[in-house]
């Protein structure tokens, strides 16, 4: 309610506003070979014979959120703590997590989007970013959105955005106290609808990159094609130059490449994203290059039985080109990869079960904390039970 009134909305149209509490309890137990989380590992990143190759472990977490919508606004919003209780090891941690979305509709040709999130996290593997804050060590995460769109005429549309990503190490240790990074990314777009299925567009972006005293900076210029392939599938492209200025006197020019495929089709969602670009908030340093690629997958074999599966993989290193196309990369470059796969059975509205596998793995050394272990192997299942 809040939220909206601060977008705009009439006393009427408050009055039509249906808010809705939300409460869920999820209930996990998993098998865990994460030595990270069993309590640290020995110099080279291998167990040791004392050590356990895994552990089960138990997970609790209740999750409340408020819901508001009307013709013109859609919001949502969420707090959930995460108590993770590792029986091998006796040790007990407890998690936060909290988000908001808000779309409203202005008028009739100009809407605004706002989400947030933010993560305290034992786990860094959790969050939503993969290649942030790879360590021991617990994490503070947020992420943020703002985007203004206004459609100037039938064809042609204008939009304005911030996007913002900040994360801390929270632990000082043999990380020695490492500072909070930052990433500040305003843009401009626009939009012009040529045919039924292609739209072309322009778009400048400016970004920020903060980690403690250095700020380093990139301007960038792209072209943009968005093609509707068929009633259910878009594919999205954006390319072009990209300058950067380190505070240190690094220069240089990098490619920015990102296409997105998205199919939706009753039973069946999928996403494909490929990119390189400049990223930053690593939690070790400031700017990175990094090639990126993510797919996940939905099946609805029934209203009540889902199979799901995700894999993504990530290459970064020193900005802007430090072993970016060189196939011997040595210790200059990170990488990484993640599988996961499940199903979800939902018994009725109000409860459902899911059993997932994971394998998580950090194959280069590049910027990684010495002596962590960074690969593990996850299964869990998991027990949802919805109040309301």
């Amino acid at each position: 309610m809040t939220a909206a009134t601060v977008l705009g909305c009439s006393p009427a149209a408050l009055a039509a506003t249906q808010v809705e509490p939300r409460a869920r309890l999820s209930f996990e137990e998993r098998y865990d070979d994460d030595f990270r989380l069993a309590g640290g590992v020995p110099a080279g990143g291998a167990p040791t014979a004392a050590q356990p190759t895994g552990q089960l472990m138990s997970k609790l977490s209740p999750r409340i959120g408020l819901d508001a919508k009307d013709p013109s606004l859609k919001l949502e919003s969420f707090y959930a703590a995460d108590l993770l209780v590792r029986h091998g090891s006796g040790r007990v941690s407890l998690d936060h997590r909290g988000g908001l979305s808000v779309n409203k509709l202005l008028s009739r040709r100009l809407k605004v989007e706002v989400s947030g999130s933010i993560f305290r996290v034992t786990d860094p593997t959790s969050l939503p970013r993969e290649s942030v804050a790879r360590s021991n060590q617990p994490v503070l995460y947020g992420m943020s959105r703002l985007y203004v769109t206004n459609k100037l005429s039938r064809r042609v549309d204008v939009g304005a955005g911030y996007g913002f990503e900040g994360v801390k190490v929270l632990e000082q240790g043999t990380l020695g106290g490492l500072p909070a990074g930052f990433v500040h990314t305003p843009y401009l777009e626009a939009w012009l609808r040529t045919t039924r299925r292609l739209s072309l567009g322009v778009e400048y972006r400016y970004q920020a990159f903060l980690f403690g005293d250095s700020l380093d900076q990139a301007h960038g210029a792209f072209g943009a094609l968005r093609y509707r392939l068929g009633r259910h599938t878009t594919t999205t492209l954006r390319g072009g130059p990209v300058a950067f200025m380190g505070q240190d006197g690094t220069r240089g020019l990098l490619p920015r490449v990102k296409l997105e495929l998205l199919h939706e089709r009753g039973t069946f969602d999928m996403g494909l994203v490929l990119g390189h670009d400049l990223v930053g908030a690593s939690g070790f340093s400031n700017t990175l290059w990094a090639d990126y690629a993510g797919l996940t997958f939905n099946k609805h074999f029934s209203n009540r039985f889902r199979l799901y599966g995700a894999a993504s993989f990530f290459r970064n290193g020193k900005a802007p080109n430090e072993d970016a196309f060189s196939v011997n990369v040595g210790e200059n470059v990170s990488q990484g990869y993640a599988l996961s796969a499940g199903f979800t059975f939902e018994v009725n509205r109000y409860v459902s079960m899911q059993a997932a596998v994971d394998r998580i793995a950090q194959v280069g050394m590049g910027d990684v904390a010495a002596g962590v272990n960074l690969n593990r192997n996850v299964a869990a299942v998991r027990l949802h039970m919805t109040a309301w």
